[in-house]
């Protein structure tokens, strides 16, 4: 479907509440990038980076917010919201207190390839418009998680007290990234498979999800956390 006069009631409801949910997500993000992870950054080139991370997620919610507009839906007064009162994407993982640089490699690592695996489910949908904002998105969703990625390795390879540290982000974070999927059993979850807006249920994607982090996880060194269902919002 390419314009907004061809969408079913169900489809509309369903597709803007998917595209708030990830621009609101974004924005979190990017806010997390400035306020949390740059003050902690040990150098001027992570300062950097984590300014241009912070920008793009910026930037990703500006590309949902456009693709809103034309819906009838205005996210303006997002920006000025604090991260803790959004709660189309309220994720505990841009809400917890942020103490160590290891956690911000936890959370590019972890809850950069959730997003990645969020976006990739777009790139494929049947409304066109989305389809190639996900695409641009996509590349920087990878290049963030490569990032983290690059930041645990380097981590364990430094062994001693930053290899501990980064074991206990990992354990701290994994549960809170498999919560950013939602619900498993997510009705909107359920319609978006039917409307081919996305291809697997909220359930189906975490699996799958799982399965790829363990694989990072374990090839770089650490141990794949162990989760307990009290721990998890979205059981």
């Amino acid at each position: 479907m390419e314009s907004v006069g061809e969408l079913p009631e169900e489809y509309h409801e369903v597709l803007t509440h998917q595209m708030l949910a990830n621009g609101e997500g974004e924005l979190s993000a990017g806010d997390t990038y400035v306020d949390s992870f740059y003050p902690l950054a040990p150098n001027a080139d992570e300062r950097y980076v984590c300014l241009k991370f912070g920008m793009e997620e910026v930037d990703h919610f500006r590309r949902f917010a456009k693709l809103l507009n034309p819906l009838g839906i205005d996210t303006s007064h997002m920006v000025n919201q604090a991260v803790a009162d959004r709660r189309y994407f309220p994720a505990e993982s841009m809400t917890t207190r942020i103490t160590v640089w290891e956690e911000r490699a936890a959370f590019s690592f972890l809850c950069e390839l959730e997003g990645h695996f969020q976006i990739k489910e777009m790139t494929t949908s049947t409304y066109g418009p989305l389809r190639v904002e996900a695409d641009a998105i996509l590349k920087e969703e990878a290049r963030h998680f490569g990032y983290g990625k690059r930041l645990m390795q380097e981590a364990y390879d430094a062994g001693g007290q930053a290899r501990d540290r980064a074991q206990k982000a990992l354990d701290k974070f994994y549960p809170m990234a498999l919560d950013m999927f939602g619900r498993p059993d997510s009705r909107r979850g359920r319609l978006a498979v039917k409307w081919g807006l996305r291809q697997h249920d909220n359930g189906e994607l975490r699996e799958l999800y799982k399965t790829a982090i363990a694989q990072h996880i374990e090839k770089i060194g650490f141990s794949v956390p162990k989760v307990d269902p009290s721990q998890l919002q979205f059981a």
